[in-house]
């Protein structure tokens, strides 16, 4: 517990929700880290996306690739099941077109997002590890 008066650190880093990249093309990249940069957010970039058959790390809330197929469930769960992460984000290589995916398997479909607002609605309800 920090002393009286001082700022209380730990609470700013608890709040920060983590995005490991996978394949996200630098223009769609750039774009979320300026989003990002206003937001309690820390984008993590991975390529190539998870080398093996072996489960990495849990080193992120939360998994953004980009895929040709962003209903691919398929995918979506090889990712959750070899990232820890919480939720898995299926993205176009256009950026246009987003499936999220957690572990209660509800996928949800959207469109034509802001890059702001598809942060929040990739981290919503998403808490640090």
């Amino acid at each position: 517990m920090p002393a009286a008066g001082a700022p209380d650190n730990r609470r700013e880093l608890s709040r920060r929700v983590r995005i490991r990249l996978v394949g996200v093309p630098p223009t769609i990249r750039g774009i979320l880290a300026d989003a990002a940069s206003r937001k309690p957010i820390d984008l993590i970039e991975t390529d190539p996306p998870f080398a093996g058959t072996r489960r990495q790390p849990a080193a992120a809330e939360v998994v953004l690739a980009v895929t040709p197929d962003p209903n691919d469930c398929a995918t979506a769960s090889a990712l959750l099941l070899r990232s820890g992460a919480a939720r898995v984000g299926l993205l176009t290589p256009a950026g246009r077109h987003l499936v999220i995916y957690d572990l209660a398997r509800r996928p949800v479909v959207v469109a034509d997002l802001p890059a702001s607002e598809l942060l929040d609605l990739l981290c919503r309800d998403v808490g640090p590890l």
